[in-house]
């Protein structure tokens, strides 16, 4: 007896949306594994299927918050600091 094996595509997995077909359709060169975790990407959360997904930064604490980021900096402007 032939046992008939299913394919599953990223579409019919995913349930994927024609936003995130044409996603998905600009990363034709990638490997099935990169297009299959772009697509779980775009097909979790509350905007699933959208094509829209949030990346947030990880706070790395004081040395890289704004305070620091924006405070003076006059030695930054002499040309022979950076050197």
């Amino acid at each position: 007896m032939a046992v008939a094996k299913t394919v599953v595509t990223m579409g019919e997995k995913f349930g994927n949306t024609s936003r995130v077909k044409e996603i998905l359709s600009w990363y034709e060169s990638d490997n099935p594994g990169v297009k299959t975790n772009i697509a779980r990407l775009l097909n979790s959360g509350r905007l699933a299927g959208t094509g829209k997904f949030v990346i947030l930064p990880v706070d790395q604490g004081f040395e890289h918050g704004p305070a620091r980021s924006f405070a003076a900096n006059p030695a930054g402007y002499d040309p022979n600091y950076h050197f």
